[in-house]
Protein backbone atom coordinates (compact mmCIF):
# COMPACT_ATOMS: atom_id res chain seq x y z
CA UNK A 1 0.00 0.00 0.00
CA UNK A 2 1.47 3.45 -1.11
CA UNK A 3 1.93 5.83 2.04
CA UNK A 4 -0.98 8.43 0.34
CA UNK A 5 -3.20 5.93 0.24
CA UNK A 6 -2.11 4.48 3.92
CA UNK A 7 -2.59 7.82 5.38
CA UNK A 8 -6.03 8.08 3.82
CA UNK A 9 -6.98 4.79 6.04
CA UNK A 10 -5.88 6.16 9.06
CA UNK A 11 -7.87 9.62 8.59
CA UNK A 12 -11.32 7.31 8.27
CA UNK A 13 -9.89 5.07 11.04
CA UNK A 14 -9.51 8.13 13.33
CA UNK A 15 -13.29 9.58 12.14
CA UNK A 16 -14.55 6.29 13.35
CA UNK A 17 -12.16 6.18 16.82
CA UNK A 18 -10.41 3.41 15.50
CA UNK A 19 -6.64 4.91 15.54
CA UNK A 20 -3.80 3.56 18.39
CA UNK A 21 -2.12 6.82 19.77
CA UNK A 22 1.16 5.87 17.40
CA UNK A 23 -1.19 5.90 14.91
CA UNK A 24 -2.77 9.12 15.68
CA UNK A 25 1.00 10.42 16.18
CA UNK A 26 1.33 9.04 12.36
CA UNK A 27 -1.46 11.27 11.24
CA UNK A 28 0.08 14.24 13.26
CA UNK A 29 3.40 14.11 12.25
CA UNK A 30 1.93 13.44 8.22
CA UNK A 31 0.09 16.45 7.90
CA UNK A 32 2.36 18.47 9.73
CA UNK A 33 4.95 18.65 6.73
CA UNK A 34 3.77 21.68 4.57
CA UNK A 35 3.34 19.18 1.14
CA UNK A 36 1.07 17.17 2.56
CA UNK A 37 -1.48 20.09 3.65
CA UNK A 38 -3.10 19.82 0.08
CA UNK A 39 -4.17 16.06 1.09
CA UNK A 40 -5.81 17.39 4.48
CA UNK A 41 -7.85 19.49 2.41
CA UNK A 42 -8.78 17.21 0.57
CA UNK A 43 -9.93 14.78 2.50
CA UNK A 44 -11.70 17.02 4.58
CA UNK A 45 -13.48 18.46 2.03
CA UNK A 46 -14.67 14.65 0.98
CA UNK A 47 -15.97 14.51 4.41
CA UNK A 48 -17.85 18.18 5.14
CA UNK A 49 -19.68 17.18 1.28
CA UNK A 50 -21.06 14.21 2.93
CA UNK A 51 -22.41 15.95 5.65
CA UNK A 52 -24.15 19.55 4.32
CA UNK A 53 -24.97 20.82 7.80
CA UNK A 54 -21.31 20.51 8.51
CA UNK A 55 -20.75 24.59 6.84
CA UNK A 56 -23.37 25.87 8.99
CA UNK A 57 -22.19 24.66 12.30
CA UNK A 58 -18.49 25.67 11.71
CA UNK A 59 -16.14 27.48 8.95
CA UNK A 60 -13.66 24.45 8.34
CA UNK A 61 -11.59 26.51 6.17
CA UNK A 62 -10.73 28.52 9.30
CA UNK A 63 -10.12 25.92 10.79
CA UNK A 64 -7.79 24.09 8.86
CA UNK A 65 -5.51 27.17 9.04
CA UNK A 66 -5.88 26.91 13.19
CA UNK A 67 -5.35 23.18 13.11
CA UNK A 68 -1.84 22.93 10.68
CA UNK A 69 -0.54 26.35 13.02
CA UNK A 70 -1.16 23.74 16.68
CA UNK A 71 0.22 20.52 14.92
CA UNK A 72 3.23 21.87 14.31
CA UNK A 73 3.51 23.78 17.32
CA UNK A 74 2.62 20.80 19.54
CA UNK A 75 5.07 18.64 17.77
CA UNK A 76 8.09 20.89 17.53
CA UNK A 77 7.41 21.34 21.76
CA UNK A 78 6.80 17.69 22.17
CA UNK A 79 9.22 15.64 20.02
CA UNK A 80 10.54 12.23 21.40
CA UNK A 81 7.90 12.24 24.18
CA UNK A 82 5.48 9.18 25.08
CA UNK A 83 1.97 10.16 23.39
CA UNK A 84 -1.08 8.58 24.52
CA UNK A 85 -4.49 9.67 23.09
CA UNK A 86 -8.03 9.20 23.36
CA UNK A 87 -9.91 11.04 21.06
CA UNK A 88 -12.53 13.43 22.19
CA UNK A 89 -15.29 14.63 19.91
CA UNK A 90 -17.84 17.60 19.95
CA UNK A 91 -21.24 15.73 19.83
CA UNK A 92 -22.91 17.80 17.36
CA UNK A 93 -19.97 18.80 15.26
CA UNK A 94 -19.39 16.67 12.10
CA UNK A 95 -16.13 14.20 12.91
CA UNK A 96 -14.24 15.85 9.87
CA UNK A 97 -14.39 18.90 12.07
CA UNK A 98 -12.75 16.74 14.82
CA UNK A 99 -10.15 15.92 12.10
CA UNK A 100 -9.66 19.87 11.27
CA UNK A 101 -8.50 20.60 15.00
CA UNK A 102 -6.33 17.79 16.06
CA UNK A 103 -5.33 18.21 19.22
CA UNK A 104 -2.84 15.79 21.38
CA UNK A 105 -1.78 15.93 25.01
CA UNK A 106 1.61 14.39 26.30
CA UNK A 107 1.75 12.35 30.07
CA UNK A 108 -0.70 10.46 31.14
CA UNK A 109 -3.63 9.47 29.01
CA UNK A 110 -5.21 12.25 27.81
CA UNK A 111 -8.13 12.94 26.24
CA UNK A 112 -10.00 15.83 23.59
CA UNK A 113 -12.68 18.33 24.74
CA UNK A 114 -14.61 20.29 21.37
CA UNK A 115 -16.93 22.85 21.65
CA UNK A 116 -18.86 25.54 19.46
CA UNK A 117 -15.80 27.53 19.68
CA UNK A 118 -13.20 24.95 18.06
CA UNK A 119 -10.84 27.86 16.55
CA UNK A 120 -10.06 29.33 20.60
CA UNK A 121 -9.73 26.07 22.04
CA UNK A 122 -7.03 24.96 19.84
CA UNK A 123 -5.62 28.32 19.11
CA UNK A 124 -4.72 28.32 23.25
CA UNK A 125 -1.34 27.59 23.46
CA UNK A 126 -0.19 29.18 26.43
CA UNK A 127 1.49 27.03 29.50
CA UNK A 128 -1.28 25.45 31.75
CA UNK A 129 -1.28 26.85 35.18
CA UNK A 130 0.91 24.18 37.47
CA UNK A 131 -0.81 22.87 40.09
CA UNK A 132 0.32 20.07 43.15
CA UNK A 133 -0.82 16.93 42.00
CA UNK A 134 -4.65 15.55 43.51
CA UNK A 135 -4.27 11.61 43.13
CA UNK A 136 -7.49 10.18 42.14
CA UNK A 137 -10.06 8.51 43.83
CA UNK A 138 -9.35 4.56 44.94
CA UNK A 139 -11.26 1.40 46.39
CA UNK A 140 -11.94 2.05 49.91
CA UNK A 141 -15.13 2.23 51.95
CA UNK A 142 -16.46 2.26 55.66
CA UNK A 143 -18.40 -1.07 56.76
CA UNK A 144 -20.53 -0.43 59.74
CA UNK A 145 -21.89 -3.65 61.26
CA UNK A 146 -25.00 -3.84 63.22
CA UNK A 147 -23.34 -3.35 66.87
CA UNK A 148 -21.73 -0.07 65.95
CA UNK A 149 -18.68 -1.07 65.10
CA UNK A 150 -16.75 0.03 62.05
CA UNK A 151 -13.66 -1.38 59.85
CA UNK A 152 -11.73 0.71 57.21
CA UNK A 153 -11.92 -1.39 54.16
CA UNK A 154 -8.43 -0.69 52.25
CA UNK A 155 -6.67 -1.33 55.60
CA UNK A 156 -8.24 -4.70 56.34
CA UNK A 157 -6.79 -7.88 55.31
CA UNK A 158 -8.22 -10.68 53.42
CA UNK A 159 -10.15 -13.35 55.46
CA UNK A 160 -12.85 -13.15 57.75
CA UNK A 161 -13.87 -9.83 59.25
CA UNK A 162 -16.46 -10.35 61.47
CA UNK A 163 -19.34 -13.04 62.25
CA UNK A 164 -22.80 -12.08 62.58
CA UNK A 165 -25.31 -14.89 64.20
CA UNK A 166 -23.75 -17.69 61.29
CA UNK A 167 -23.37 -15.23 58.73
CA UNK A 168 -19.35 -14.30 58.04
CA UNK A 169 -18.23 -11.10 56.53
CA UNK A 170 -15.05 -11.83 54.43
CA UNK A 171 -13.17 -9.77 52.44
CA UNK A 172 -11.84 -11.33 49.29
CA UNK A 173 -9.47 -9.38 46.55
CA UNK A 174 -10.48 -5.96 47.71
CA UNK A 175 -14.45 -6.93 48.14
CA UNK A 176 -16.68 -7.59 50.84
CA UNK A 177 -18.38 -11.11 50.76
CA UNK A 178 -21.44 -12.61 52.53
CA UNK A 179 -20.96 -16.36 53.68
CA UNK A 180 -23.40 -18.47 55.71
CA UNK A 181 -21.53 -20.70 58.72
CA UNK A 182 -22.76 -23.62 59.93
CA UNK A 183 -26.08 -24.15 61.09
CA UNK A 184 -29.68 -22.30 61.19
CA UNK A 185 -29.84 -18.66 60.09
CA UNK A 186 -30.95 -16.64 62.50
CA UNK A 187 -34.87 -14.82 62.09
CA UNK A 188 -33.48 -12.04 63.41
CA UNK A 189 -32.13 -9.35 60.79
CA UNK A 190 -28.48 -8.18 61.51
CA UNK A 191 -28.23 -5.03 58.94
CA UNK A 192 -24.78 -3.67 57.56
CA UNK A 193 -23.91 -0.04 55.80
CA UNK A 194 -20.90 0.49 53.42
CA UNK A 195 -20.10 3.87 52.61
CA UNK A 196 -18.18 5.84 50.34
CA UNK A 197 -16.54 8.84 51.04
CA UNK A 198 -15.39 11.67 48.10
CA UNK A 199 -13.08 9.78 46.18
CA UNK A 200 -13.36 6.08 46.89
CA UNK A 201 -15.58 3.88 45.39
CA UNK A 202 -16.11 0.07 46.52
CA UNK A 203 -17.64 -3.37 45.11
CA UNK A 204 -19.39 -5.69 47.37
CA UNK A 205 -21.43 -9.35 47.15
CA UNK A 206 -24.70 -9.31 48.85
CA UNK A 207 -25.69 -12.75 50.90
CA UNK A 208 -28.13 -13.54 47.75
CA UNK A 209 -24.98 -13.68 45.13
CA UNK A 210 -26.07 -9.78 43.78
CA UNK A 211 -23.35 -7.95 42.83
CA UNK A 212 -23.04 -4.14 43.84
CA UNK A 213 -20.68 -1.22 43.39
CA UNK A 214 -20.61 1.38 45.14
CA UNK A 215 -19.24 5.35 43.55
CA UNK A 216 -17.41 7.98 45.45
CA UNK A 217 -20.07 9.77 48.23
CA UNK A 218 -22.43 6.61 48.14
CA UNK A 219 -23.61 3.88 50.57
CA UNK A 220 -25.91 0.56 50.99
CA UNK A 221 -27.73 -0.31 53.93
CA UNK A 222 -28.28 -3.92 53.36
CA UNK A 223 -29.23 -7.03 55.74
CA UNK A 224 -26.35 -9.72 56.69
CA UNK A 225 -29.07 -12.49 55.49
CA UNK A 226 -32.05 -12.09 53.31
CA UNK A 227 -34.96 -13.39 55.29
CA UNK A 228 -38.74 -13.55 54.24
CA UNK A 229 -40.06 -13.39 50.91
CA UNK A 230 -37.95 -10.43 49.82
CA UNK A 231 -34.67 -8.58 49.30
CA UNK A 232 -34.53 -5.34 50.25
CA UNK A 233 -31.65 -2.75 50.27
CA UNK A 234 -31.49 0.77 50.87
CA UNK A 235 -28.80 3.63 49.07
CA UNK A 236 -27.80 6.95 48.75
CA UNK A 237 -25.42 8.54 45.75
CA UNK A 238 -24.85 6.43 43.27
CA UNK A 239 -24.99 2.43 42.93
CA UNK A 240 -25.38 -0.55 39.89
CA UNK A 241 -26.52 -3.52 40.71
CA UNK A 242 -26.28 -7.07 39.15
CA UNK A 243 -29.15 -8.74 41.08
CA UNK A 244 -29.02 -12.51 41.07
CA UNK A 245 -32.32 -13.76 40.32
CA UNK A 246 -34.89 -15.04 42.49
CA UNK A 247 -38.67 -15.19 41.09
CA UNK A 248 -39.50 -16.09 45.07
CA UNK A 249 -37.81 -13.09 46.35
CA UNK A 250 -38.22 -9.67 44.17
CA UNK A 251 -35.31 -7.53 44.95
CA UNK A 252 -36.43 -3.85 45.98
CA UNK A 253 -34.11 -0.90 46.54
CA UNK A 254 -35.36 2.22 48.60
CA UNK A 255 -34.16 5.66 48.18
CA UNK A 256 -35.25 9.11 48.62
CA UNK A 257 -35.16 12.06 46.32
CA UNK A 258 -34.26 15.06 46.58
CA UNK A 259 -37.16 16.61 48.72
CA UNK A 260 -36.51 13.40 50.81
CA UNK A 261 -39.54 11.41 49.81
CA UNK A 262 -39.46 7.56 49.25
CA UNK A 263 -39.25 5.93 46.40
CA UNK A 264 -38.78 2.06 45.67
CA UNK A 265 -36.83 0.09 42.60
CA UNK A 266 -38.82 -3.51 42.33
CA UNK A 267 -36.28 -6.24 40.30
CA UNK A 268 -36.38 -10.04 39.77
CA UNK A 269 -32.85 -10.02 38.29
CA UNK A 270 -31.78 -7.19 36.13
CA UNK A 271 -28.52 -5.02 35.66
CA UNK A 272 -28.82 -1.05 35.98
CA UNK A 273 -27.78 1.53 37.70
CA UNK A 274 -29.37 4.71 40.16
CA UNK A 275 -27.99 7.90 40.44
CA UNK A 276 -29.40 9.69 43.64
CA UNK A 277 -26.68 12.41 44.58
CA UNK A 278 -28.82 14.81 46.48
CA UNK A 279 -26.43 17.56 44.60
CA UNK A 280 -27.70 16.14 40.98
CA UNK A 281 -31.26 17.94 39.88
CA UNK A 282 -33.15 14.23 39.58
CA UNK A 283 -33.15 10.48 40.26
CA UNK A 284 -32.24 8.91 37.30
CA UNK A 285 -32.46 4.81 36.75
CA UNK A 286 -31.00 2.86 34.16
CA UNK A 287 -31.71 -0.04 33.10
CA UNK A 288 -29.26 -2.58 31.55
CA UNK A 289 -31.10 -5.92 31.14
CA UNK A 290 -33.98 -7.36 32.96
CA UNK A 291 -36.80 -5.47 33.62
CA UNK A 292 -37.57 -3.02 36.80
CA UNK A 293 -40.44 -0.70 37.76
CA UNK A 294 -39.91 2.37 39.60
CA UNK A 295 -42.30 3.91 41.91
CA UNK A 296 -42.85 6.97 44.21
CA UNK A 297 -45.76 9.23 45.73
CA UNK A 298 -47.84 6.56 44.15
CA UNK A 299 -46.77 7.14 40.87
CA UNK A 300 -45.25 3.91 38.89
CA UNK A 301 -43.29 3.50 35.65
CA UNK A 302 -41.90 0.31 34.26
CA UNK A 303 -38.24 -0.17 32.19
CA UNK A 304 -37.26 -1.58 29.41
CA UNK A 305 -33.24 -1.96 28.48
CA UNK A 306 -32.02 1.18 27.36
CA UNK A 307 -34.16 3.34 29.19
CA UNK A 308 -34.20 5.53 32.04
CA UNK A 309 -36.51 7.04 34.78
CA UNK A 310 -36.18 10.25 35.44
CA UNK A 311 -37.60 11.79 38.81
CA UNK A 312 -38.33 15.15 38.87
CA UNK A 313 -39.86 16.68 41.86
CA UNK A 314 -43.73 16.08 40.74
CA UNK A 315 -43.19 13.02 37.96
CA UNK A 316 -41.49 10.34 36.79
CA UNK A 317 -40.64 10.69 32.90
CA UNK A 318 -38.89 8.09 30.45
CA UNK A 319 -35.58 8.54 28.55
CA UNK A 320 -35.75 6.09 25.54
CA UNK A 321 -32.36 7.72 23.84
CA UNK A 322 -29.74 7.34 26.99
CA UNK A 323 -26.08 6.72 26.43
CA UNK A 324 -25.49 3.15 28.49
CA UNK A 325 -22.03 3.59 28.36
CA UNK A 326 -22.06 6.79 29.57
CA UNK A 327 -24.34 6.16 32.77
CA UNK A 328 -21.78 2.98 33.89
CA UNK A 329 -18.87 4.74 32.85
CA UNK A 330 -17.77 5.28 36.08
CA UNK A 331 -17.91 1.36 37.47
CA UNK A 332 -15.64 0.72 34.30
CA UNK A 333 -13.35 3.21 35.09
CA UNK A 334 -13.96 6.04 33.14
CA UNK A 335 -15.23 9.22 32.71
CA UNK A 336 -17.45 9.82 30.20
CA UNK A 337 -19.63 13.09 29.05
CA UNK A 338 -22.02 13.63 25.93
CA UNK A 339 -22.59 17.63 25.95
CA UNK A 340 -22.47 17.59 29.55
CA UNK A 341 -22.43 21.18 31.00
CA UNK A 342 -19.08 22.39 32.89
CA UNK A 343 -21.57 22.40 36.18
CA UNK A 344 -22.45 18.92 35.82
CA UNK A 345 -19.03 17.82 34.84
CA UNK A 346 -17.40 19.16 37.69
CA UNK A 347 -19.28 17.60 40.22
CA UNK A 348 -18.36 14.17 39.37
CA UNK A 349 -15.00 15.79 39.19
CA UNK A 350 -15.56 16.85 42.77
CA UNK A 351 -16.37 13.57 44.15
CA UNK A 352 -14.11 11.56 42.57
CA UNK A 353 -11.15 13.85 43.69
CA UNK A 354 -12.43 14.66 46.81
CA UNK A 355 -12.11 18.05 46.21
CA UNK A 356 -14.11 21.51 46.04
CA UNK A 357 -15.63 22.94 43.09
CA UNK A 358 -16.55 26.70 42.99
CA UNK A 359 -17.39 29.13 40.08
CA UNK A 360 -16.93 32.57 39.63
CA UNK A 361 -18.87 34.83 36.80
CA UNK A 362 -21.34 33.59 34.26
CA UNK A 363 -20.62 30.55 32.58
CA UNK A 364 -20.72 29.81 28.52
CA UNK A 365 -23.35 26.99 29.16
CA UNK A 366 -21.22 24.67 26.51
CA UNK A 367 -21.09 21.21 26.14
CA UNK A 368 -18.41 18.66 26.45
CA UNK A 369 -17.92 15.14 25.00
CA UNK A 370 -15.16 12.67 25.89
CA UNK A 371 -14.00 9.94 27.34
CA UNK A 372 -11.06 9.67 30.03
CA UNK A 373 -9.72 7.25 32.62
CA UNK A 374 -10.34 8.20 36.24
CA UNK A 375 -6.79 6.96 36.65
CA UNK A 376 -5.04 10.27 36.04
CA UNK A 377 -4.26 12.34 38.63
CA UNK A 378 -6.53 15.94 38.91
CA UNK A 379 -3.51 18.09 37.10
CA UNK A 380 -4.38 16.10 33.88
CA UNK A 381 -7.69 16.74 34.12
CA UNK A 382 -7.29 20.26 34.36
CA UNK A 383 -4.83 20.63 31.73
CA UNK A 384 -7.42 19.81 29.24
CA UNK A 385 -10.05 22.07 30.64
CA UNK A 386 -7.36 25.10 30.23
CA UNK A 387 -6.82 23.52 26.35
CA UNK A 388 -10.00 24.40 25.83
CA UNK A 389 -10.71 27.83 27.00
CA UNK A 390 -11.43 26.95 31.09
CA UNK A 391 -9.51 29.31 33.08
CA UNK A 392 -8.77 26.99 36.55
CA UNK A 393 -7.41 28.10 39.86
CA UNK A 394 -6.86 26.17 42.72
CA UNK A 395 -5.97 26.51 45.66
CA UNK A 396 -4.84 23.15 48.31
CA UNK A 397 -7.96 20.89 47.23
CA UNK A 398 -10.47 24.32 46.18
CA UNK A 399 -10.98 24.39 42.01
CA UNK A 400 -12.46 27.61 40.94
CA UNK A 401 -13.95 27.66 37.38
CA UNK A 402 -13.71 31.27 36.13
CA UNK A 403 -15.17 32.92 33.41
Amino acid sequence: MSEKKNIESLFQRYLKNECTPAEIKELLQYFDAPENELLLRHLIKQQSEANEDVNSVVDSTSLLEVAFSNIQKTIAANNGKNTKIIPFYKQFLFRAVAAAVLIFLIAAPAFYFFHPKSQRAVARTENVQKVKDILPGRNNAVLILDNGKTITLDSAGNGMLAKQGNMMVLKINGQIAYKTATGEISAKPVYNTITTAKGNDYQLVLSDGSKVWLNAASSIRFPAFFAGNERKVEITGEVYFEVAHDASKPFRVDFKDKEGRNGEIEVLGTHFNVNDYSDEENVKTTLLEGSVKISRLGQHQMLSPGQQAVLSSDAISLNKNVDITQVVAWKDGYFVFDNTDLQTLMREVARWYNVEVSFEGKLSGEGYSGKISRNVPLSEFLKVLELNNVRVKTDGREVIIMP
